[in-house]
């Protein structure tokens, strides 16, 4: 190693290399082009808006309740014959009736309710044969127009 007599540093190098710096500038820039909006994606949620008028909740009451019990209505396994069996009784309003009476007596409750207020809630055993509920959901459409059915969960 030698050194020049007078002049400290001449064979050193005092300029900064900035090729480096920009390569990792502009990696860190394309990783964050491709991970930002991938972070941005979401789920639409659409929230109600309150209206103006508040709408009276449905009173229990008011509510049109149709119960189907294994016990009453014995269609626990397939149906052999297309319609229910003759001593199939439901319970419409608190009221037990027959199967075969559902269609005249949905008539009456439900027939001069506005559309929007002609909601049936169903409440079935979970023994019951599908196809039977369907038959007596059936015939509770057959005597009024535009029903709404809810399904009550039971224990």
């Amino acid at each position: 190693m030698q050194f020049n007599g007078g002049e400290l540093g001449s064979d050193l190098q005092s300029e900064i290399n900035i090729t480096p710096l920009v390569d990792v500038v502009l990696v860190l820039l394309i990783i964050f082009m491709v991970v930002v909006p991938l972070l941005m994606q979401g789920y639409n949620v659409d929230i109600p808006r309150s209206s103006g008028a508040a709408v009276p909740a449905q009173s229990a009451e008011s509510q049109l309740i149709l119960s189907i019990e294994p016990t009453a209505c014995r269609i626990l396994g397939p149906l052999a014959e297309q319609g229910l069996p003759e001593d199939c009784r439901v319970t419409l309003a608190d009221q037990k009736i027959p199967a075969a009476e559902l269609p005249e007596r949905m008539a009456e409750i439900l027939g001069g309710q506005p559309s929007e207020k002609r909601v049936l809630f169903l409440a079935a055993a979970d023994s019951l044969n599908y196809e039977g509920v369907l038959r007596i959901i059936d015939l509770a459409q057959s005597g009024v127009e535009d029903l709404k059915i809810e399904f009550i969960a039971t224990n």
